[in-house]
């Protein structure tokens, strides 16, 4: 796979084992790398086709958090000397990392937007065409930030192979690019570690606000809400303020917010439960919800944004862990693919 990595505004191409897309900061947001996965979802450790084929980035665009963030195209081809380099049959899949989304769920319709396998490139005519009855590339499944193909017919007497994986059309393979990218390697590197409240909040705040036309920052102050809350940058007090207003986020009794205390499960769904009406009160998990928390909850669960553990129980007064957070806030930034 390939990496762009910016030097003096300057994008370079490096080889290296991921796709990665330089982000570029927005007001004091940090740089970052978007890493697009290429793998064999039908080899038990994900292996890739790098034996037998090379990637190439077509654009080398610049990248801001928002929606339809376009990351230009990936072409596959054959590596010199290997006559087959994809046989028919063969699955692919790509991934994105977490923090993106694409704009719309890739489906049987849609997946032409995702991928296309050109007649001819630079003379060389495609190993991968379309037959009668057997279209070059089959679509198999489609995530929220997953596509899953399967080369559907391969041409004796085409010169190489030629599959270009699209990320910029619009309102389809173009992305969302939330700020969650900038934590989740961190997250995942310590999935066990516990989360702060202000950490959370701060982190919903980032997913939410952006792609919620019901939501916006706020400029009102939270001393005034708050007596124990740390200093934030002008940036963060507006968006926690904003989330605040909504009525998506509380404190406790007299004033306290409680930022260093560890977010409990409850605390953590509700918030993002109280984004949708709230569900039947009726059971969902085996193990009893606090009152205030219940109708949240359920809505969050009914909307697949969260689930119970193996034996049936939500845990409500554990804390939140650090791959957690992170599965929830993506379900979240995922949601925003569904047209309800």
């Amino acid at each position: 796979m390939l990496c762009l990595l910016k030097r003096n505004n300057r994008l370079f191409l490096l080889a290296l084992m991921v796709l990665c897309l330089t982000l570029v900061p927005v007001a004091a947001w940090a740089d970052g790398d978007i890493k697009i996965s290429i793998a064999d979802p039908d080899k038990p450790d994900g292996a890739n086709y790098e034996g037998t084929t090379v990637y190439k980035v077509l654009e080398t665009p610049t990248v801001i958090y928002g929606e339809n963030r376009a990351l230009g195209t990936l072409r596959v081809t054959g590596k010199e000397g290997i006559q087959e380099p994809l046989r028919q049959g063969n699955k692919i899949l790509v991934s994105l990392p977490a923090g993106l989304s694409y704009m719309q769920v890739p489906n049987a319709e849609n997946y032409k937007n995702y991928v296309q396998w050109p007649e001819t490139v630079d003379g060389m005519k495609n190993q991968i065409a379309d037959a009668p009855g057997a279209p070059g590339v089959k679509f198999i499944a489609g995530t929220p930030r997953s596509i899953t193909l399967e080369v559907g017919n391969i041409d004796q007497n085409g010169e190489n192979v030629f599959l270009d994986i699209l990320f910029n059309k619009e309102d389809f393979s173009t992305v969302r690019v939330s700020k969650l990218l900038d934590i989740a390697e961190e997250y995942q590197t310590h999935p066990a570690e516990e989360v702060t409240r202000l950490d959370f909040v701060k982190i919903y705040a980032d997913v939410v606000i952006p792609f919620d036309g019901s939501l916006k920052e706020s400029d009102e102050s939270l001393t005034g809400n708050f007596s124990d809350l740390p200093e934030l940058t002008a940036k963060e007090e507006q968006a926690i303020s904003g989330l605040i207003h909504s009525g998506l986020v509380a404190g406790y009794p007299g004033g306290a917010f409680k930022p260093e205390e560890k977010i409990t499960r409850a605390e953590a769904v509700a918030m993002v439960g109280r984004l949708f009406p709230e569900a039947e009160q009726r059971p969902v998990f085996k193990d009893k919800l606090p009152g205030w928390a219940v109708g949240h909850i359920n809505g969050a669960a009914a909307r697949g944004l969260v689930i119970g553990y193996p034996d049936g129980t939500f845990r409500a007064d554990h804390t939140i862990i650090k791959s957690e957070a992170l599965a929830l806030l993506q379900r979240l930034l995922e949601s925003y693919c569904s047209p309800n």
